[in-house]
């Protein structure tokens, strides 16, 4: 994610910031997020914001019970991704393709929409809290290399992608984005604050699915 603009969000951005839910999705800081959006409320959510701006989008985790009013309002966790549109594309059926860049987690406190289809809130930035060892991150990225070497035997195209240089907390974000895969252990992470801890939960996660795929190339 270097290659991208990380200017964070502004406060006129994070004052009334459009609501992306997904059911399976988590938006991490630091992440690049392709998207699709097909379903009406959000192909006009993309419009207004690529026509209209600005061009920031909150991506929250539905909470569980939300099939029962997915096309009303679902119920949602708070603590959600941010981040800035850096690429788009209109489809000739009337969908969009966007790619986000993550750049806050937050805190959605929802406000009234009645002037859009889809929901709004204000956002407000989480900063992380403490930092964590070295040797921490060390063990973190230890186990996250040994899924990464698993994963290639089956993709060899696949690259773990993580800068050496981030800070401890944003590692973390980086790492949960590409091998852990539960939207469960993926929110937990998110609303972790604490570094030291979300690191921990990190290379727990990461470690048991390296059993797993040990587990999976043991000899019967």
């Amino acid at each position: 994610m270097d290659w991208l603009p990380s200017t964070p969000l502004t406060t006129d951005e994070l004052s009334r910031l459009p609501i992306f839910p997904l059911p399976r999705v988590v938006f991490f800081p630091g992440t690049a997020l392709p998207l699709h959006l097909f379903e009406p409320r959000y192909r006009r959510l993309a419009q207004d914001c690529i026509e209209n701006g600005p061009k920031a989008i909150a991506v929250t985790l539905l909470a569980p019970g939300w099939e029962e009013d997915y096309e009303g309002q679902p119920p949602i966790h708070e603590v959600a991704g941010a981040g800035r549109i850096v690429g788009h594309q209109l489809r000739a059926d009337g969908t969009h393709d966007i790619i986000l860049h993550g750049l806050h987690r937050v805190r959605l406190e929802e406000l009234p929409s009645d002037d859009v289809p889809y929901r709004l809130a204000r956002a407000v930035p989480i900063e992380d809290i403490g930092t964590a060892s070295s040797a921490d991150v060390l063990a973190m990225m230890a186990v996250a290399m040994s899924v990464a070497s698993r994963v290639r035997e089956r993709q060899p195209d696949f690259s773990l992608q993580v800068s050496a240089e981030l800070p401890a907390g944003r590692a973390a974000d980086v790492v949960a984005d590409q091998l852990v895969v539960s939207p469960e252990d993926r929110q937990r992470i998110l609303q972790t604050i604490d570094v030291k801890e979300r690191v921990g939960l990190v290379t727990s996660a990461v470690a048991s699915l390296l059993a797993q795929l040990s587990e999976a190339h043991a000899p019967s």
